[in-house]
């Protein structure tokens, strides 16, 4: 397509932090002596926090009544302009900012590096940590020099409470909930509850500790064909391999908790101690019936018929699957800080330490039965097409196929320390010289193990579902839009787990040895991460204008260990080193001409280290001989030499704060991105690998490209209508849009592809109101579609379709201290869908949740 223009959100503070503390820092109208306080008073507070700063960050908090409707901390971030989620049986995991993948943002928590629990990349899930506790969640995104070279996209850093948030010298909070799943028709719950207050004589001590709680027990339905490509006479140009239709039965649980403890010791010391504790956990059942159809085979084998009409037709020779999948997930992080701040009369110290364990536990389990089901109806007359048998398979007709045990599991410790150092200069109000450094040490190892246990050689040995006994009742996948597929034969989990267990069974399960020892060997690795940084920026108030100029510089240092395997066999371990160093200047320029307008333009430079399962030295080597003594052989490796991601960017914006909570700003931004990583296959004749001579040997290695490119414009609008006569004076409008374009070269494809994650179009309104003892808002969010990974061509391509939500809350006032409210989330049902090829109706996931609503109230002493 032609150059778009790429726009990425207009950067606004949705919330600015904890209603306890900035509702008592509310204003008052002199004339009425009526206290803003609640939703309001957070978006004026978060105007100030946004016409002050230097860079551009944008603040997302709890509200009044405890809590935004969003069960993580993905979800309430969503709401922050430029910012797309990627979510997971319907709860939001993943952040890309400004259309940047989740691997290159970076994640602190407290400005500490928070780490990563999720295996061997560097994505954190969000839906690990619940918002509940926390004072707010700052995203930046034009870093100034101070802050870590890692974060493309964008830092995000969660902040949690302290004592010295809150206006009174006690207080006691509480908030608990309790929900109704229209699909399943479960009942979720989940609840938070703080303490904390300040003592001593001037007080000078403060504490504040907190838990959170929640457990959601919920259903899912999807569909998930596979592998769509061209078929002659069909209406949408091509036909997946397959159709699978699936049963999500999952149960979801929270827990979480924070502390703190500060001292102010003196007029010009403060110390302090913080910890973050969260865990994620979730029990799945997954039931899936799978129909091959029109796979390659089939198609050359002239058993696959399509009608006249090129939306119908039938298929002969088919193969059908049941799948049962027990898996159990939990993931921790745990973090522990301790620092202070000390002040003289024109200099600044902070200092810190922190501890950082995050943890994951993944066991599952996998049963598979196959069987041939005979002709097959297939018609795609609708975007959720349907195949299925003209005769259902039987248990009986459903044989064992495979069974595997997975178990995985990863630990990552880090180390960081800083110091920064701050000297006021002579002129200009705001003006400092600031120099500091940090370093951090990260110890992370995953392993995996996938033990593949095959059907017996002979007929003694093999058997099916009916056989045993080991089937369940059959299973409506309600996907929505007026489809309903049947899943039968369906594998009883109980029987099923209990067969298998028991040692009488043994003979039907026979160990695949060549498939267990590479999974057990391929993913695992073992790394250690050293990075030093150092900086120096400052910060030039000349009136009307303040220039910040800064430049940082990081050196990364990294040990990582895996294993080659060689030959389906032979385990090797190897070691790989590299260290390289990052030099990150940056310059911010803010005009301000007047109380009401500013202007902002920024250079800055981040990096994005590439995923540890891309830098593993670990892979596959695989060979045959031939008669004459050489080999052809595959080698499919990680690359520990990978240079990490370098972003130039550009920002410009012009803001106009033209009432009392309001504002519109429009900006425009611009990345300039190199060494991206990509996988890299070709071959090569006649070649020597390993003192092995090779007639053809195929290569597989991940790669740095040559650059990408990102542009955007922003737009943001915030008015609250206070100025209306009577009950219209409470409402208020935010509403925010994004839109961005990129281009990311790909050796070997003939046209540039998106940045994976990048959505388009990104845009999200809210109307609210706060009048009295009501407080209410309806929020709709839309997530563009976006790319989420490369195939070897374009028709390979996968994407994520438009996710839109639509939430609503209202709160009422019992009493100064209590407050009743309700909320309701997805109240459009809107599934979760996925396409192929860059054709919206090449479906390769349909998955659906329903709505969900809550009920609750919360207190405040």
């Amino acid at each position: 397509m032609s150059i778009a223009i790429r726009l990425a959100g207009a950067s606004l503070l949705v919330l600015a932090a904890s209603h306890q503390a900035y509702a008592q820092e509310a204003a008052a109208d002199e004339g009425d002596a009526i206290v803003v306080s609640g939703q309001r008073a957070q978006q004026e507070r978060a105007i100030e926090i946004k016409r002050d700063a230097i860079g551009i960050v944008d603040v997302a908090a709890a509200d009044e009544i405890g809590q935004l409707p969003d069960r993580n901390v993905a979800e309430v971030i969503e709401r922050l302009p430029g910012v797309g989620v990627q979510y997971d049986q319907g709860e939001g995991r993943y952040v890309a900012i400004r259309g940047i993948p989740s691997d290159l943002n970076n994640y602190t928590v407290n400005g500490f590096e928070l780490g990563n629990p999720d295996g061997n990349t560097r994505r954190l899930p969000l839906d690990v940590v619940s918002g509940q506790l926390l004072n707010r969640v700052e995203v930046t995104k034009a870093k100034t020099a101070d802050l870590d070279g890692q974060g493309i996209g964008g830092t995000i850093n969660l902040v949690t409470q302290t004592a010295f948030d809150f206006a009174e010298p006690f207080v006691l909070s509480a908030n608990a909930q309790v929900g109704y799943q229209t699909l399943n028709e479960k009942t979720p719950i989940r609840g938070d509850a703080s303490i904390g207050g300040r003592f001593g004589a001037d007080e000078q001590f403060g504490v504040l500790i907190g838990g959170s709680y929640s457990k959601r027990d919920f259903q899912s339905f999807g569909i998930f064909p596979d592998d769509w490509s061209p078929f002659p006479g069909a209406a949408r140009g091509g036909m997946p391999t397959n159709i699978k239709y699936t049963d999500y039965q999952l149960e979801r649980e929270r827990i979480g908790g924070v502390a703190s403890f500060d001292w102010r010791a003196s007029d010009t010391t403060h110390l302090w101690a913080r910890g973050l504790y969260s865990k994620f956990t979730e029990n799945e059942y997954r039931q899936r019936f799978r129909l091959d159809f029109a796979t390659a085979a089939q198609r050359e084998a002239g058993t696959v018929t399509l009608n006249p009409d090129g939306v119908s037709g039938v298929s002969t020779a088919t193969e059908q699957r049941s799948d049962l999948r027990l898996e159990y997930k939990e993931k921790s992080v745990l973090v522990g800080m301790v620092g202070g701040t000390t002040e003289t009369d024109d200099w600044t110290f902070d200092y810190g330490l922190a501890r950082s364990h995050n943890k994951v536990v993944e066991p599952n389990q996998l049963w598979q039965f196959r069987g041939n089901p005979g002709t097959v109806d297939f018609d795609f007359s609708d975007k959720l097409f349907s195949a299925a048998p003209r005769a259902p398979l039987s248990a009986d007709a459903a044989g064992f196929r495979q069974y595997t045990v997975q178990d995985e599991s990863g630990d990552e410790y880090i180390w960081t320390g800083r110091l920064d150092v701050t000297r006021r200069l002579t002129f200009g109000d705001e003006s400092w010289l600031k120099v500091g450094g940090k370093y951090r040490a990260t110890d992370k190892d995953f392993d995996s193990n996938n033990t593949v246990f095959s059907r017996g050689g002979n007929a003694a040995t093999r058997f099916t579902l009916g056989q045993f006994d080991l089937s369940g009742a059959d299973v409506i996948s309600r996907v929505g839009g007026g489809h309903d597929y049947l899943i039968t034969p369906v594998i009883d989990a109980e029987r099923i787990d209990a067969f298998t267990a028991d040692p009488a069974n043994a003979a039907y399960f026979v160990l695949d040895e060549t498939s267990s020892i590479a999974n057990a060997t391929l993913s695992d690795l073992d790394l250690s991460e050293k990075i030093a940084a150092g900086y120096a920026m400052a910060n030039l108030d000349f009136g009307t204008i303040t220039v910040t100029p800064g430049l940082r510089v990081e050196q990364t240092d990294l040990t990582i260990k895996g294993f080659q395997l060689e030959n389906e066999s032979d385990v090797v371990p190897v070691t790989a080193k590299h260290k390289y160093t990052n030099w990150l200047p940056s310059l911010v320029v803010r005009i301000r001409p007047n109380e009401e307008t500013v202007f902002r333009f920024a250079y800055t430079r981040s990096v994005g280290r590439p995923n540890y399962s891309d830098l593993t030295p670990g892979g596959e080597i695989a060979y045959e001989q031939n008669d004459d003594g050489t080999f052809d052989g595959s080698v499919s490796l990680g690359n520990p030499n990978l240079k990490p991601y370098v972003a130039d960017a550009l920002d410009a914006s012009a803001e106009w704060y033209f009432a009392k909570g309001g504002l519109l700003s429009v900006g425009v931004f611009a990345k300039f991105i190199k060494n991206p990583v990509y996988t890299q296959s070709y071959f090569v004749l006649d070649a020597s690998y390993g003192g092995r001579d090779y007639a053809v040997l195929s290569f597989s290695q991940k790669a740095n490209g040559t650059s990408a490119d990102l542009i955007g414009l922003e737009l943001a609008y915030r008015q609250q209508f206070d100025f209306l006569p009577g009950f219209l004076s409470g409402f208020g409008v935010e509403a925010n849009m994004a839109l961005i374009d990129s281009k990311l070269k790909v050796p070997g494809r003939a046209d540039p592809a998106a940045f994976p994650e990048q959505s388009g179009l990104l845009y999200g309104a809210q109307l609210f109101y706060q009048k009295g003892p009501i407080e209410a808002s309806v929020a709709y969010h839309n997530t563009g579609r976006a790319l989420i990974a490369l195939g070897a061509d374009a028709a390979g391509d996968q994407y994520n379709d438009d996710l839109r939500r639509l939430d609503a809350k209202a709160s009422f006032a019992l009493t100064d201290a209590i407050k009743l409210f309700v909320e309701a989330q997805n109240l459009t049902d809107e599934p979760t869908r996925q396409y192929q090829g860059n054709r919206r109706d090449w479906i390769i996931q349909n998955e659906r949740y329903g709505r969900t609503f809550y009920a609750g109230a919360s207190v405040r002493f």
